[in-house]
């Protein structure tokens, strides 16, 4: 049957365009098989108490191989290839339930941070020779960027899953910053290309790995 590769991406934010690409773009792909793999794409909620549900039912259901989430990350002008997650939620900026967090831990008891094991280099290498900017982050901020990317990688180590997973910021599009002269942009072909060729180092990654057994 093939791998599959757990693809999120969010609903719009507050205050924010009627879409989010990253929401879109997850939908897009879901079904669609990328070097052997069967992409699961979600959209998923901005709202820490809504996601984590969302993300654990996902873990559970599809059983992934693979997985990574994307999110918007104003102010960037790149494709970010997220490094590190930490086990911290703590902004101002409410989320859309409305709710702010300070200091708080995004799993009680949890490591203090992740490392991504998406294969970030070749990803990196791959957008590079496209044509694609891209860079290699060490932050996914402390908002539900950062919250997603720790509870996928998270929940791979509690159940014992050595698989890829991540996370990737992709720049707003051109749409969002018609209100706001100079806000660095990508446009949704550009975003598009770039994670269907980080799917496709993700699933060739797997083929050079050992599958995982059923429990």
């Amino acid at each position: 049957m093939g791998s599959a590769i757990l693809l999120t991406g969010y609903n719009p934010y507050r205050n924010a365009p009627d879409y989010n690409p990253t929401g879109v773009l997850a939908r897009e792909l879901n079904e669609r098989r990328v070097g052997g793999s069967r992409i699961r794409g979600v959209q998923i909620p901005v709202a820490v108490e809504d996601a984590r549900p969302v993300l654990r039912r996902l873990l559970d259901k599809v059983r992934p191989d693979a997985a990574f989430a994307m999110g918007v990350a104003p102010g960037r002008s790149v494709i970010s290839v997220e490094r590190v997650a930490l086990n911290v939620l703590d902004f101002s900026v409410p989320d859309n339930r409305g709710r702010r967090y300070r200091d708080r831990p995004i799993r009680r008891g949890g490591p203090t941070a992740y490392f991504s094991t998406l294969p970030v280099r070749r990803i990196l290498a791959s957008l590079h020779e496209s044509g694609i900017p891209a860079e290699l982050s060490n932050t996914a901020g402390t908002y539900l960027c950062n919250f997603a990317m720790y509870t996928l990688l998270d929940g791979f180590a509690t159940r014992g899953w050595t698989g890829p997973a991540g996370f990737i910021h992709v720049p707003q599009t051109p749409e969002a910053s018609v209100n706001r002269p100079g806000q660095p942009s990508m446009d949704y072909g550009m975003t598009r290309r770039a994670i269907l060729l980080a799917l496709e180092e993700i699933a060739a990654a797997m083929r050079r790995r050992p599958r995982r057994q059923s429990a």
